[in-house]
């Protein structure tokens, strides 16, 4: 069993960044200061779900490093596949709320600008006359 342990270490390692990181994409690619669009929300749960879909197969990256040194005192794989699921999260769990916080954060609406223009274009058009 030992020999396969890092195996599973690297192809989970390697799902695990691939999944955040298709995660945190999805959504930036969503973002479009040009169109000041908010991101929709079918995007954001989907990012947010690759996103926790890494941290779980990360957690099992961690729960391959935990099992030879957590094997001499006899504790079952689910119990050591938690204690790594709660170091994740302790770690990493911010990330899931990446695509949240570009959801929330609405980009600067174009009304301002066109306001602050036609308040100019008065302003000069009634000092000419």
């Amino acid at each position: 069993m030992a020999e396969y342990l890092n195996t599973i270490q690297l192809i989970t390692g390697i799902i695990a960044a691939a999944l955040i990181f298709v995660g945190i994409l999805l959504s930036v690619k969503k973002l479009n200061p040009e169109k000041y669009e908010v991101i929709p929300m079918k995007t954001t749960i989907m990012s947010v779900a690759f996103i926790a879909g890494g941290l779980l197969f990360y957690a099992a990256t961690k729960t391959c490093t935990n099992l030879t040194i957590a094997t001499e005192e006899h504790y079952e794989l689910w119990s050591i596949y938690l204690a790594s699921l709660g170091e994740a999260i302790q770690s990493f769990g911010f990330v899931v709320f990446v695509p949240v916080l570009f959801r929330l954060f609405k980009p600067r609406s174009n009304q301002r600008e066109n306001t602050e223009e036609y308040v100019d274009e008065t302003s000069e058009e009634a000092e000419i006359c």
